[in-house]
């Protein structure tokens, strides 16, 4: 199935702010262009329509730079001379790249959730119609200018009545995603032959023959961005939603407030080419400094590089996710690096450990370099054994551990904190940096063992 995306119009509002046509205005990593182009991949549509007009030949050459390099794409621009007119037009320009056939049709300038147009793509074909994604006037940023809807019906049999930005009897928003037939060009062909070159001119000529359905996306995120106020509304919208399921309760509370109010977003916009991987090396490399930092005797400063590299290691997925770039070779890398870095910050620690507590006495106990060497191993070998129990339960049960206290995925950030918190209390006392290595080995090794009965019962179930 092909996709039409409309990028003809000048969208005044937004390029004079931006200095570059609005197809192109960067959004968080990427351009809306691009956004809509990879959104679209993601439900598996590679063949794409572009219709292009204001300094269309900018749009053409930055579109096609970006994507050259992405074989399973196809890419055909269609050229709109007469973009002051109506996106109507643009809509009928398109109609010989789509051969008759069914498409998908958005504005290059509306960000959505992909799961809108995956459940346009599950809906619409079986009905037979052209189908308009709604939402509700509540879930819309800039109201006064959306296009408006009436509907009547029961909630998920509704059927549209009337469409335009004057309506003053709506119950819907216009998204701006289509699912069309090749009815939506006869609807054109009308409307243009009586001069209106507005796309909702057809869609209301749609309505009119009952060739028109609709579709209620339930509040997903979407955004009609036309001002610099809407560029600022969807960018804290898509930064706020950068959460993972699987996150810890630090990573939660505090990693993600830091990471995606600050740190993600000053990357992005200090480094525009910057990939996922570069930041898993940069949170690495914070944590090779932490650890050298230890070694230094300099515990206060390794330990808010501790934090640091904490907070870093969820930048890379927030941008891999904001650029679309995630990958099963980033997830293995960072996960490697991890491991690496959690090593080195907790020698680190054992080094600093030996150095200022080594053979001396305190609450009434000898910290002899032994005893100091034990725990710093339990405590490596566990946190490593943590890492290890997560993978070997899928490749051998097909598993993942699951539960508030030993769920695969969590933990790291909760255990990084403590050694955080540890390192700053140094100021005060250095035993504290061998206590944080004491409640590591304790807990890394607990859970191991936990999910090592686990794994005994599953298998006991299977035999």
């Amino acid at each position: 199935m092909k996709a039409v995306i409309l990028a003809a119009g000048k969208g005044e509002r937004l390029s004079a702010a931006i200095s570059a046509p609005k197809p192109l205005t960067p959004l968080l990593g990427l351009t809306v262009i691009e956004r809509a182009i990879l959104s679209l991949k993601e439900c598996g549509i590679t063949d794409f329509v572009i219709v292009v007009g204001y300094r269309s030949e900018e749009v053409r050459r930055y579109v096609e730079s970006q994507f050259q390099t992405h074989a399973d794409v196809n890419i055909k621009f269609v050229q709109n001379e007469e973009f002051d007119e109506g996106n109507g037009l643009s809509v009928w320009k398109a109609r010989e790249a789509v051969n008759n056939e069914d498409f998908i049709l958005l504005m290059c300038d509306h960000v959505f959730e992909p799961g809108i147009v995956k459940q346009l793509l599950s809906y619409a074909p079986g009905t037979g119609k052209c189908i308009l994604c709604v939402d509700r006037p509540e879930n819309v940023f800039d109201l006064a200018d959306a296009t408006k809807v009436l509907v009547v019906g029961e909630r998920g049999r509704e059927r549209p009545v009337r469409i335009g930005k004057g309506l003053k009897e709506y119950n819907a928003i216009d998204c701006g995603i289509f699912y069309c037939t090749p009815a939506i060009f006869n609807a054109l062909s009308a409307a243009i032959a009586d001069g209106d070159t507005a796309l909702t001119g057809a869609v209301q000529r749609l309505i009119q023959s009952d060739e028109l359905g609709v579709l209620d996306i339930h509040g997903r995120f979407w955004c009609d961005i036309d001002t610099p106020a809407s560029l600022r509304y969807a960018e804290k919208r898509m930064l706020s939603s950068l959460g993972k399921p699987a996150d810890g309760v630090i990573s939660r509370h505090i990693n993600r407030k830091v990471s995606t109010r600050i740190f993600t977003p000053l990357i992005l916009k200090l480094y525009k080419g910057v990939t996922p991987t570069q930041v898993s090396l940069l949170s690495f490399a914070v944590a090779a400094l932490s650890a050298i930092l230890f070694f230094l005797l300099h515990p206060v400063a390794g330990g808010i590089f501790i934090q640091l590299s904490s907070i870093l290691d969820g930048c890379d997925g927030e941008i891999a996710r904001l650029k679309k770039m995630s990958s099963s070779l980033g997830n293995f890398i960072d996960a490697i690096l991890d491991r690496y870095a959690d090593g080195l910050i907790l020698l680190g620690m054992f080094y600093y450990s030996v150095a200022t507590m080594g053979g001396k006495e305190m609450l009434s106990i000898s910290w002899s370099p032994f005893i100091i060497v034990v725990i710093s191993v339990l405590a490596i070998l566990g946190n490593l054994m943590v890492s290890y129990t997560s993978a070997k339960s899928v490749a051998n049960f097909n598993y993942q551990y699951k539960g508030r206290w030993i769920a695969a995925g969590r933990g790291r950030d909760s255990r990084l904190f403590i050694l955080f918190t540890a390192a700053l209390l140094s100021y005060f006392s250095a035993i504290f940096v061998l206590f944080a290595l004491i409640i590591i080995a304790l807990l890394t090794n607990v859970i191991v063992i936990w999910r090592t009965v686990l794994s005994w019962k599953m298998f006991k179930k299977d035999e």
